[in-house]
């Protein structure tokens, strides 16, 4: 007779067994077309067998956003250990501005697309349901974007305050990044074998880097910066 740990975690194997069946599945039709019977086939088990696990479609699309979200918090939390916050020196020039730019931005791209490359099928689940058929998946994504909003805002509050000048709408524009980074994200995961990730890594870059410049200089300050940068880049 099993042990009670043992049964725990062959329930927990076949948990997983079942969420990378649908995440599979989803690769290929999309959330909305997952059925109870297709993942169980998908997964080797019987129909039946599934709500040992799940009660439903929804709570597997759930269990997924959660694992996710899980991942995004990990692949955030490892950029953050990257950043380095600058401050700007008391000439306030424009080399000054690129380099506290720079060296926010900078571990941005290359840690992102090794998590986008890894966890392409959940990740790629999670980009995409945002905006899906799927109420229930909305919601769930919705309310996990909200709090990586927030985790990627209390970076943005540190670039602020070390490099002494405001950032205007911080939430806004901590949702904004997160939403250039998915959509690169999403360049790379529906064909990774024809995109050139050079290419839209750069691109990443170079949206968050003018986002963060626009947003750190005022209307006063634009025309001076951008007669300046050309200057800079010589």
């Amino acid at each position: 007779m099993a042990s009670r740990e043992e049964i725990i975690a062959q329930k927990e194997k076949t948990s997983l067994s079942l969420m990378e069946a649908a995440l599979e599945l989803c690769a290929e039709e999309g959330f909305a077309s997952l059925s109870l019977r297709s993942v169980a086939r998908k997964a080797g088990i019987a129909p039946t067998s599934f709500y040992r696990h799940f009660r439903d479609i929804d709570e597997l699309g759930i269990s997924m956003v959660m694992e996710a979200k899980k991942i995004m918090d990990e692949c955030l939390g490892e950029v953050r250990r990257g950043i380095q916050f600058s401050s700007l020196k008391a000439s306030n020039s424009v080399k000054d501005l690129l380099r506290m730019v720079d060296n926010f931005i900078r571990p941005f791209a290359p840690i992102c697309f090794q998590y986008f490359e890894k966890y392409n099928y959940l990740l790629h689940l999670f980009f995409q349901e945002r905006t899906g058929s799927s109420p229930v998946m909305r919601t769930a994504i919705s309310t996990e974007m909200d709090r990586l909003i927030d985790f990627l805002s209390e970076d943005l509050e540190r670039l602020s305050h070390a490099g002494g000048k405001p950032l205007g709408d911080i939430r806004l524009l901590a949702e904004t990044m997160l939403t250039i980074i998915m959509s690169s994200g999403m360049e790379i995961m529906v064909a990774p074998e024809n995109s050139d990730h050079e290419i839209i890594s750069q691109s990443m870059q170079d949206k968050l880097s003018l986002l963060l410049i626009g947003a750190l200089i005022s209307h006063e300050e634009r025309a001076d910066f951008e007669g300046g940068i050309r200057v800079a880049k010589e």
